[in-house]
C-alpha cells in the first residue's frame, strides 16, 4: 500500500508549470518544463525535459541524457552545444532530463551532491545537517521518483541511461557511479569537486570494492589545466592516478585535461567533445 501511494504522490506532485517555446532556434520541440515534488529530499525540482526530432513517431524507446544544475550556466550551454549540432545536421538522438534547484542553489546543491561520511561499520550514509551531505536522499529521488516519473510517461529507454555533473553535481557522479544498483551506463564528471569530506568519495570506493572487483559502466573525468586553487586539478588527477593503479573490471575510464581552462570554460570543450559519442 506504501508503495502505492509513493507512486501516486509522484503524478500529483509532478505537475506542468510551463510548456512555452524553447529559448533556442533549435530542431528540439520546445522544452517542458515540470515540477516534481520527493518524498525523499523533502523539495521540489524544476525539471526540463527536450526531446529530439522525430520523437512524436518515434517507435522505440530513446536514450535519455540526464544533466544537473539546469537552470545555471552549464546546463544553458549543454542545451546551447547541443543545439549547434542539430543546426550541423548531426543531431544528438536522446531525450535530455534537466534537474534544476527553483533556488538558493548554492545552499541547495551542497545539500544534493555533497558526500556525507561514512560514521560506522554499518555505513550510515544519511548527514545529520540539513543542508549539507544529503546525497543518498538524492540519490533515492533520481532512482525512485524522477527516472520513474520519466520512463512511464516518455519514450524513454531504462537500458541508455547518461548522467551528467559539474563541479559538485560532478562529484555526485563518482557517488551515482560507486552504488551497487547502478543507475546510468555512461558517467561525465566535469571539473568535480572530489576533495570535498577530506577526499570521502575514496571511502565509497573502498566500501564498494569490499564487494565487488567489477565495475560495469563507462565514465569520463574532465578537468582544466588552471583549475589550481580550487584543487580540481589535483583532485582530477589524484583520481586518474588512483583508477590506472587500481582499475576495475569492465570499467571504461577516460580522463582529460583541457590546456589552459579554468573551472568553467572546460565545460562546452568538454560537452562538444563527449556528446557526439553518446547517441547518434
Amino acid at each position: 500500500m506504501k508503495s502505492v501511494t509513493h507512486f501516486i504522490m509522484i503524478f500529483i506532485l509532478g505537475i506542468v508549470i510551463s510548456c512555452g517555446s524553447s529559448r533556442y532556434d533549435t530542431k528540439y520541440i520546445a522544452t517542458t518544463r515540470v515540477t516534481l515534488a520527493s518524498i525523499y529530499v523533502k523539495d521540489s525540482f524544476d525539471i526540463h525535459i527536450s526531446f529530439p526530432a522525430g520523437y512524436d513517431s518515434a517507435t522505440g524507446k530513446l536514450p535519455v541524457i540526464y544533466y544537473m544544475d539546469a537552470n545555471l550556466k552549464s546546463g544553458n550551454k549543454l542545451r546551447e552545444i547541443v543545439d549547434g549540432f542539430n543546426k550541423a545536421g548531426k543531431p544528438i538522438n536522446a531525450i535530455l532530463v534537466g534537474v534544476g534547484h527553483f533556488s538558493n542553489y548554492r545552499v541547495l546543491r551542497r545539500r544534493d551532491f555533497i558526500t556525507p561520511f561514512i560514521k560506522n561499520e554499518q555505513d550510515s550514509l544519511i548527514s545529520d545537517e540539513k543542508n549539507f551531505g544529503q546525497s543518498e536522499n538524492f540519490y533515492f529521488f533520481l532512482k525512485k521518483e524522477l527516472i520513474p516519473f520519466i520512463e512511464q510517461n516518455y519514450k524513454a529507454s531504462p537500458q541508455h541511461r547518461t548522467y551528467i555533473g559539474h563541479s559538485l553535481s560532478g562529484l555526485f557522479a563518482f557517488y551515482c557511479l560507486l552504488k551497487k544498483d547502478r543507475l546510468f551506463e555512461t558517467h561525465i564528471s566535469l571539473s568535480p569537486a572530489l576533495w570535498i569530506n577530506y577526499d570521502n568519495i575514496y571511502e565509497f570506493e573502498k566500501k564498494y570494492r569490499r564487494d565487488s572487483a567489477s565495475l560495469h559502466a563507462t565514465m569520463y573525468l574532465v578537468v582544466g589545466s588552471e583549475e589550481k586553487l580550487n584543487y580540481i586539478l589535483d583532485g582530477g588527477r589524484k583520481m586518474n592516478k588512483f583508477l590506472t593503479e587500481h582499475p576495475y573490471d569492465s570499467l571504461k575510464f577516460t580522463y582529460k585535461e583541457f590546456e589552459g581552462e579554468t573551472h568553467n570554460s572546460e565545460v562546452p570543450l568538454a560537452l562538444e567533445m563527449l556528446l557526439p559519442g553518446l547517441y547518434r
